[in-house]
């Protein structure tokens, strides 16, 4: 698959930017601050259904839409041999009543210009993104990890979106619940349906990210080694099923039934524990992945060089788990990958990535690709939101935009 069209409107900086791309390797260049980490954080928009930067929809419209009120629009078109697919978002934005008040947001998707929910959105582009913030899946928190994986899964599998929305809509209302029990005014009782709701679901998700982690350790782990000097990367589910953390059932040899069972028994045992503290302390969303370096936990010792390595392998794996999940060759979007990278590491990154039918770049160095690769290049320079392509760009037309 490959991206043939991205076309945003009062999208961050890009007023109204348009640009045909074709498949190979794209680099847009220039200056932080001027707008090419936007193009790619939009074209992965267009695989999430949001952005991986931001919370809210008014800190991804242009200051003048945001005071004046107006249309965002997000647009791409994918192509896969025959088959072309339209993803397409867009936010309505009502100007502030009065100084004081915050305009209005109304967000819709659509997919061949049909109206989607954002489950029916996910995954219908695939797009595989690195970047900076992406070292945190490595030094970040548990739940950057968990993030990390529920995207993943989710651009292939739609099933596991609805898993994982039912399972944190149990969560709360079990919480609820947990509190009520604790201040007397619920039953103790009441418990069990919530009980078996959330081993069922949470039996569903942890199985699902279990299998995952399986593909990531089969690709990411070979895709490190190819990009260093032969340092041992390792990845370890850490799925919280039982009360305590260092008492783990071996989940690889489970499957999601016997993952239900012994949460359910994990939840009859600890139900006091629970009531005292008024949440559910088992569950997927207490599990972590652990990941390990040359037998050392990466987040306490790798250097900021080896963890972007060990990032890319991931997003390299992930790729490779897309594709296997759904038969599509995704996207790379890769921003500012090559900084930090020495030459011979550059160059193991580019022979890594341009493997795949399309990659994005984004480079603030002029430079810092190597001329075998620029030879085939679409190249284009960003500037204040303006994107121009190069004259060194390969011959084969490719739409300029000039906004």
């Amino acid at each position: 698959m490959f991206l043939s069209r991205l076309s945003l409107t009062g999208f961050r900086n890009h007023s109204n930017t348009e640009l045909e791309l074709r498949p190979g390797l794209t680099l847009f260049q220039g200056q932080n601050g001027h707008g090419k980490s936007n193009l790619l954080e939009a074209a992965y928009m267009l695989a999430i259904a949001k952005s991986a930067r931001s919370s809210h929809e008014r800190e991804l419209v242009s200051w003048s839409l945001a005071e004046t009120g107006g249309h965002m629009q997000v647009l791409g078109v994918g192509r896969e041999g025959d088959t072309t697919v339209q993803a397409q978002i867009d936010v309505d934005i009502t100007a502030p009543a009065s100084p004081k008040s915050n305009p209005g947001f109304r967000k819709g998707l659509r997919v061949n210009g049909i109206k989607r929910s954002a489950i029916d959105f996910v995954g219908n582009l695939n797009i595989v993104f690195f970047e900076a913030d992406d070292l945190e899946i490595i030094h970040g928190s548990p739940g950057r990890r968990r993030r990390y994986l529920d995207i993943l899964i989710s651009q292939s599998d739609t099933y596991y979106l609805k898993s994982l929305q039912r399972y944190s809509q149990v969560v709360t209302q079990r919480n609820q619940l947990l509190r009520r029990v604790r201040e007397g005014v619920s039953e103790e009782n009441e418990l069990e349906f919530w009980d078996e709701r959330l081993a069922y679901e949470g039996a569903r998700v942890t199985d699902s990210r279990r299998r995952a982690v399986d593909g990531l350790n089969d690709h990411a782990v070979p895709a490190h080694r190819e990009l260093t000097d032969g340092d041992k990367l390792e990845l370890e589910y850490r799925p919280r099923i039982t009360a305590a953390a260092d008492d783990r059932p071996k989940v690889g040899e489970m499957n999601a039934e016997m993952i239900e069972a012994e949460m359910k028994k994990t939840l009859t045992a600890i139900r006091r524990r629970e009531i005292a503290q008024g949440v559910t302390v088992i569950g997927p969303h207490r599990d972590d992945l652990e990941i390990r370096l040359n037998d050392n936990p990466a987040g306490n010792f790798a250097s900021r060089g080896q963890s972007r390595t060990i990032a890319l392998s991931l997003k390299l794996a992930e790729a490779v788990f897309v594709k296997q999940s759904t038969g599509r060759t995704p996207v790379l979007a890769l921003d500012d990958i090559l900084s930090e990278l020495d030459p011979k590491r550059r160059r193991l990154v580019l022979e890594a990535s341009t493997k795949h039918e399309q990659v994005l770049l984004t480079s603030t160095e002029p430079g810092i690709v190597p001329d075998d690769y620029l030879e085939t290049a679409d190249i284009y320079t960003v500037m204040n939101g303006r994107v121009t392509q190069d004259a060194i760009a390969s011959a084969s037309p490719s739409a300029n935009s000039d906004d």
